[in-house]
């Protein structure tokens, strides 16, 4: 998320964020919500979590240095749960600071957002070769 950003403009960037402590199981996005800004993962592990109870998939897990949230940038509602399983803190950038960032014209924001569409770009077509590659199975 943050290629092609120098650190210091990270620094500057993530100047109103906040480090929050997490515990296992304490949900820290939960799907179809509004989503209210960026977590970067100092330490702890988390899962990505699709669907409730019986239908719940685990679509992945996240740990130091990943981040989540990213979609509330840009966007208001979150697409996974987001959960901890094991302790940890993450750096929390709420999304209003991001986006008077954006108003501003802020070039670092505008990278980082260049960034994310270059990200998503590749989970859709990674999504996309899973999508064919699973169809082309079940024949």
């Amino acid at each position: 998320m943050f290629d092609d950003v120098a650190a210091i403009e990270v620094a500057v960037l993530l100047e109103n964020s906040k480090s929050v402590s997490a515990v296992a199981g304490d949900v820290m996005i939960q799907e179809g919500t509004f989503g209210d800004g960026l977590y970067i993962i100092s330490n702890g592990v988390f899962e990505v979590v699709k669907g409730v109870g019986e239908n719940e998939t685990v679509l992945g897990r996240l740990e130091e240095m990943s981040f989540f949230g990213e979609m509330s940038l840009v966007s208001n509602t979150t697409s996974a749960t987001i959960r901890c399983v094991e302790a940890g803190r993450v750096t929390y950038l709420p999304k209003e600071g991001f986006q008077a960032s954006l108003k501003v014209k802020d070039v670092t924001a505008f990278q980082v957002v260049l960034n994310m569409a270059r990200m998503l770009a590749d989970r859709l077509a990674r999504t996309g070769a899973w999508i064919v590659l699973g169809s082309a199975g079940g024949e």
